[in-house]
């Protein structure tokens, strides 16, 4: 799995780019992990590129929501392929996880909480 990261203002947006699945699931965590250890507060995921997540995936989006959630930060997801989104859906994690319809308003609903 491919991760490239780029600023909007105070939003940091993640571009994930293949499946995050068990094997690529830890290093997303980690990386995820360490961009929260060095000061990022919010973050948005670009989820244009991300064909596929499994559980192993959704539990490292609900794992790094919690640890921003500690420290009163956010993330956002958006721009869900269909079937990502269904994966949301059928996990009931669309409704655990804050979820937009476009990259540009989840760095705005960052924004707006941050």
């Amino acid at each position: 799995m491919n991760i490239t990261e780029t600023k909007q203002g105070n939003v940091t947006v993640i571009k994930p780019q293949g499946r995050l699945d068990s094997i690529s699931a830890p290093e997303f965590e980690s990386r995820m992990g360490a961009l929260i250890d060095g000061g990022n507060r919010l973050i948005a995921v670009d989820c244009t590129e991300l064909p596929y997540v499994s559980s192993a995936g959704l539990r490292a989006f609900l794992s790094i929501a919690k640890k921003l959630k500690q420290i009163h930060g956010k993330l956002v997801l958006g721009a869900l392929t269909s079937q990502v989104k269904e994966i949301f859906d059928l996990a009931g994690f669309s409704s655990i996880l804050p979820i937009s319809s476009t990259v540009d308003d989840a760095v705005s609903s960052c924004s707006r909480e941050g």
